[in-house]
C-alpha cells in the first residue's frame, strides 16, 4: 500500500446529463447517480509526502477530471483525465494513468495555466459532503479497463464559494456544458492508502470485485 498525505483537497462539481456522461466511457461500464445526480468533477490536491514501504513518497500535485460509474454492484470513480506535476510522473512506473503539466494549488485557489484550469474560491462552514466523500474504487483506460482501492483517513470538509468566474477548460474539451459548479467542496488535510499498482479489470461479479 502506498501512504499519502494530502493537502488543499478541492473537489468541483456539476450536475451533467447521463448521455454527456455515458459517451465519455469505455464499453462495460455505465453513468452512475451521486446523491440522486450525474455528476462531473474536476479536483485539485496536493501530497505532502507519504510512503511506499520504506520508501519515501514525492510531494506532487494533481488535477484530475472525473465522473461516476457502475462497476458491479458499486459506484465507482472513472478517470477522464490526471495530470500531475512533474516528480508525481514516478507513479507511472506501476501504472497511473498520469501526465506532467504545470499546477500552482494552496487554499483558496488552483492554477493549471496549461490546461485553462483557475479556480478561486473562499471557505465557509463545515459541510457532509455526501457520496462524494464516499467512493473507494477509482477506474481508468490504460491498455484496457485498469481499477485501484483506496481508504481515506477521516477528514473535515467544508463548503467553498467562488470569488471570481471560474474557468474550466478541460470539461469544455471532454464536451461538457457547464456554468457554475453545483458543489464545491474543500478540506485542509486528508490522507489515502491506496493499492500501489492498478489491477486490470476483466469482468465484475454480483458483489462488484473482479475476478
Amino acid at each position: 500500500m502506498l501512504s499519502l498525505r494530502v493537502r488543499d483537497l478541492l473537489v468541483a462539481s456539476w450536475v451533467v446529463s447521463r448521455e454527456s456522461v455515458a459517451r465519455t466511457l469505455p464499453p462495460g461500464l455505465e453513468p452512475a447517480e451521486v446523491d440522486g445526480e450525474h455528476l462531473v468533477s474536476l479536483v485539485c490536491l496536493r501530497y505532502a509526502g507519504g510512503r511506499l514501504g520504506f520508501l519515501p513518497a514525492p510531494r506532487f500535485s494533481q488535477l484530475n477530471v472525473r465522473v461516476y460509474v457502475r462497476w458491479g454492484d458499486e459506484t465507482a470513480v472513472y478517470f477522464l483525465d490526471a495530470r500531475v506535476t512533474l516528480p508525481g510522473m514516478a507513479a507511472t512506473l506501476v501504472g497511473a494513468p498520469f501526465r506532467t503539466t504545470r499546477l500552482r494549488f494552496r487554499r483558496g485557489r488552483a492554477d493549471a495555466p496549461g490546461l485553462g484550469v483557475r479556480i478561486r474560491y473562499a471557505l465557509e462552514g463545515e459541510t457532509d459532503p455526501g457520496e462524494l466523500g464516499g467512493h473507494e474504487l477509482g477506474l481508468f483506460q490504460s491498455a484496457g479497463l485498469r481499477g485501484f482501492r483506496v481508504r481515506r483517513g477521516p477528514c473535515t470538509w467544508r463548503r467553498a464559494v467562488l470569488t471570481e468566474p471560474l474557468r474550466a477548460d478541460p470539461l469544455l474539451a471532454l464536451g461538457f456544458d457547464v456554468g457554475e459548479p453545483a458543489s464545491l467542496l474543500y478540506a485542509e488535510k486528508a490522507s489515502f492508502e491506496v493499492e500501489a499498482r492498478p489491477r486490470r479489470m476483466t469482468s465484475t461479479s454480483s458483489s462488484g470485485s473482479s475476478r
